[in-house]
Protein backbone atom coordinates (compact mmCIF):
# COMPACT_ATOMS: atom_id res chain seq x y z
CA UNK A 1 0.00 0.00 0.00
CA UNK A 2 2.87 2.35 0.84
CA UNK A 3 4.40 1.91 -2.64
CA UNK A 4 1.09 2.61 -4.32
CA UNK A 5 0.79 5.94 -2.52
CA UNK A 6 4.38 6.89 -3.45
CA UNK A 7 3.71 5.94 -7.09
CA UNK A 8 0.53 8.00 -7.09
CA UNK A 9 2.34 11.01 -5.61
CA UNK A 10 5.02 10.78 -8.33
CA UNK A 11 2.50 10.17 -11.12
CA UNK A 12 0.27 13.19 -10.38
CA UNK A 13 2.96 15.86 -11.21
CA UNK A 14 3.88 13.98 -14.40
CA UNK A 15 0.27 13.93 -15.55
CA UNK A 16 -0.13 17.64 -14.77
CA UNK A 17 3.06 18.54 -16.66
CA UNK A 18 2.01 16.47 -19.69
CA UNK A 19 -1.46 18.04 -19.66
CA UNK A 20 -0.02 21.55 -19.42
CA UNK A 21 2.63 21.15 -22.16
CA UNK A 22 0.94 18.63 -24.45
CA UNK A 23 1.04 20.90 -27.53
CA UNK A 24 4.78 21.49 -27.12
CA UNK A 25 5.35 17.78 -26.56
CA UNK A 26 3.37 16.90 -29.70
CA UNK A 27 5.33 19.44 -31.72
CA UNK A 28 8.60 17.98 -30.43
CA UNK A 29 7.39 14.50 -31.38
CA UNK A 30 6.53 15.67 -34.91
CA UNK A 31 9.92 17.35 -35.32
CA UNK A 32 11.64 14.16 -34.17
CA UNK A 33 9.67 12.06 -36.68
CA UNK A 34 10.44 14.51 -39.48
CA UNK A 35 14.15 14.39 -38.60
CA UNK A 36 14.13 10.60 -38.70
CA UNK A 37 12.39 10.60 -42.11
CA UNK A 38 14.87 13.10 -43.53
CA UNK A 39 17.80 11.12 -42.20
CA UNK A 40 16.40 7.93 -43.71
CA UNK A 41 15.81 9.53 -47.13
CA UNK A 42 19.27 11.09 -47.55
CA UNK A 43 22.17 8.81 -48.57
CA UNK A 44 24.94 8.20 -46.04
CA UNK A 45 27.95 10.54 -46.25
CA UNK A 46 30.26 7.73 -47.41
CA UNK A 47 28.22 7.28 -50.60
CA UNK A 48 28.28 11.02 -51.29
CA UNK A 49 32.07 11.10 -50.93
CA UNK A 50 32.49 8.10 -53.24
CA UNK A 51 30.30 9.73 -55.89
CA UNK A 52 32.35 12.92 -55.77
CA UNK A 53 35.58 10.97 -56.05
CA UNK A 54 34.31 9.10 -59.11
CA UNK A 55 33.13 12.35 -60.72
CA UNK A 56 36.63 13.85 -60.50
CA UNK A 57 38.06 11.21 -62.81
CA UNK A 58 35.54 12.02 -65.54
CA UNK A 59 36.71 13.95 -68.60
CA UNK A 60 35.53 17.55 -69.05
CA UNK A 61 34.20 18.96 -72.33
CA UNK A 62 33.93 22.63 -73.26
CA UNK A 63 30.56 24.11 -74.25
CA UNK A 64 30.59 25.41 -77.84
CA UNK A 65 28.36 28.37 -76.98
CA UNK A 66 29.54 29.80 -73.64
CA UNK A 67 32.86 28.01 -73.05
CA UNK A 68 31.85 26.44 -69.75
CA UNK A 69 33.56 23.17 -68.85
CA UNK A 70 31.07 20.35 -68.22
CA UNK A 71 31.47 16.66 -67.33
CA UNK A 72 31.24 14.45 -70.37
CA UNK A 73 28.22 12.56 -68.99
CA UNK A 74 26.30 15.82 -68.40
CA UNK A 75 27.10 17.46 -71.73
CA UNK A 76 24.44 17.66 -74.43
CA UNK A 77 25.75 16.37 -77.73
CA UNK A 78 24.52 17.50 -81.11
CA UNK A 79 25.38 16.54 -84.67
CA UNK A 80 26.80 13.08 -84.00
CA UNK A 81 28.98 14.03 -81.00
CA UNK A 82 30.81 16.87 -82.79
CA UNK A 83 29.14 19.79 -81.01
CA UNK A 84 28.59 19.81 -77.25
CA UNK A 85 26.64 22.20 -75.02
CA UNK A 86 26.40 22.61 -71.25
CA UNK A 87 22.62 23.11 -71.16
CA UNK A 88 19.52 23.31 -73.30
CA UNK A 89 19.64 27.07 -72.89
CA UNK A 90 23.00 27.26 -74.67
CA UNK A 91 21.80 24.82 -77.32
CA UNK A 92 18.71 26.96 -78.03
CA UNK A 93 20.79 30.14 -78.24
CA UNK A 94 23.17 28.50 -80.68
CA UNK A 95 20.23 27.32 -82.78
CA UNK A 96 18.77 30.85 -82.85
CA UNK A 97 22.10 32.28 -83.95
CA UNK A 98 22.43 29.61 -86.61
CA UNK A 99 18.93 30.37 -87.91
CA UNK A 100 19.80 34.09 -88.12
CA UNK A 101 22.94 33.30 -90.10
CA UNK A 102 21.08 31.00 -92.50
Amino acid sequence: MKWLIILLILLIPVVLIVARYRQQLLMGWQVWRMYKRMKRSSPPPEKQIKQRASDKSEQLIRCERCGTWVAQSEALKLRSNKTTYCSTKCMERAAKLQSLVD
